[in-house]
């Protein structure tokens, strides 16, 4: 009987294993759950496995060089292109093909391979933050939402799905158009919206939907409609504006349609003359001195008489 469970036990997990094939090893100084199944020490991951961490972190090591953090008191599904975060935090170290994903959300290397931290707040939104290299966010529809190179980090809102950001930072003008340089992430976003120009030169904080349109600005990663905004700090933002060659004052209308042209004048036209030409003038005196016609063909064209 003994040995008949240990048969079948062998052949439920050759089946699992045929199932869902081997991506790699996750160990962890205490203990943690793999698919509800409590684990000291270390185990062999298979694709789509579910990790729940308990006060202490674990490591994984993803055959294709994926490496995972996950922090106590954590939860994910793991598999060989992608990690998803259900609570905690997680620290991934990835090329842009390995997706991590949080929500809503889609966080991937902007070039190479990355390593981002990625984290749930008390609010619910999401805390991205880049360690090295460059990160790309987005929606589920691919929208990009943000651009956040080595040292950036950023925060989401649940309607960043949607969406809908919050950008802080110095709100500044260049080449007829409007920017900002995120604070955090340095990120600079071409801005588009009313009252805007009353802003200029100064720290603000601005909320709006994020555009699929190609930024008007080369240095601009991306195009934010802006619905709110509120000053946060009165000047302050020389410095940034000397770094991108913007100014800190309002944009001129060089980016708006170009002006109408003005109607072209009408020549005015030439009164007609009333009097004679002088060579009609000058034949008729030829004539009354009595040189007779041909005298006066040849006063008028400019000719001397050959008559003796």
């Amino acid at each position: 009987m003994f040995n008949r469970l240990l048969v079948a036990i062998a052949l439920a997990a050759a089946s699992i294993a045929a199932k869902s094939p081997v991506i790699g090893m996750i160990s962890a100084s205490g203990h943690f759950t793999v698919d509800r199944s409590e684990v000291w020490g270390n185990t062999t991951l298979f694709e789509g496995a579910n990790i729940e961490t308990g006060s202490a972190s674990s490591q994984a090591a993803l055959r294709n060089g994926v490496r995972i953090q996950l922090g106590s008191a954590s939860s994910a599904s793991v598999s060989e292109s992608r990690l998803t975060l259900g609570k905690g935090v997680s620290q991934v170290a990835a090329p842009e093909s390995y997706e991590v994903s949080a929500g809503n959300l889609s966080i991937r290397s902007a070039a190479g391979t990355s390593r981002v931290r990625v984290a749930w707040v008390a609010d619910g939104g999401l805390e991205v933050t880049t360690l090295s290299g460059a990160t790309r966010v987005a929606n589920r529809t691919g929208l990009l939402l943000a651009s956040i190179p080595a040292g950036g980090h950023m925060n989401f809102a649940a309607q960043a799905a949607a969406g809908v950001v919050t950008r802080t930072g110095c709100l500044l003008s260049k080449d007829g158009r409007y920017l900002i340089q995120d604070q955090n992430s340095q990120e600079i976003l071409e801005v588009r919206g009313n009252e805007l120009a009353a802003y200029v030169g100064n720290r603000v904080i601005m909320t709006g939907a994020v555009s699929a349109l190609r930024p008007g600005l080369p240095i601009a990663t991306g195009v934010l409609n802006v619905t709110a905004i509120a000053q946060q700090e009165t000047g302050g933002c020389l410095s940034v504006a000397a770094a991108l060659g913007a100014q800190t004052e309002p944009a001129t209308a060089t980016a708006s349609a170009p002006p109408t042209a003005a109607p072209a004048k009408t020549p005015p036209v030439a009164a007609p003359k009333t009097g004679m030409s002088t060579g009609a003038k000058v034949a008729i005196v030829a004539v009354v001195a009595g040189g007779g016609a041909g005298a006066a063909i040849a006063l008028a064209g400019g000719k001397k008489s050959t008559s003796p």
